[in-house]
């Protein structure tokens, strides 16, 4: 006879979303950004700036540095 008891039940386990989010530069001798989304600026000149979340949406930025 299997009847459900406490003993036999299954805990539901908490998976916890992670939103990942990538940065890159089209030009690193102008600025570079780090994995936590800081830009370095490091001569003169433009350059954009790409920020990629993980749905697939990107966002194009254009950086100048004078």
């Amino acid at each position: 006879d299997d009847q459900f008891n406490g003993a036999n039940a299954t805990q539901k386990i908490k998976i916890k979303k992670i939103r990942v989010i990538k940065y890159e530069t089209s030009n690193p001798a102008v600025a570079t950004v780090s994995s936590k989304g800081v830009i370095k600026t490091w001569k003169k000149g433009t350059c954009y700036m790409y920020v990629y979340a993980q749905n697939g949406v990107y966002k194009k930025i254009r950086i100048n540095v004078s």
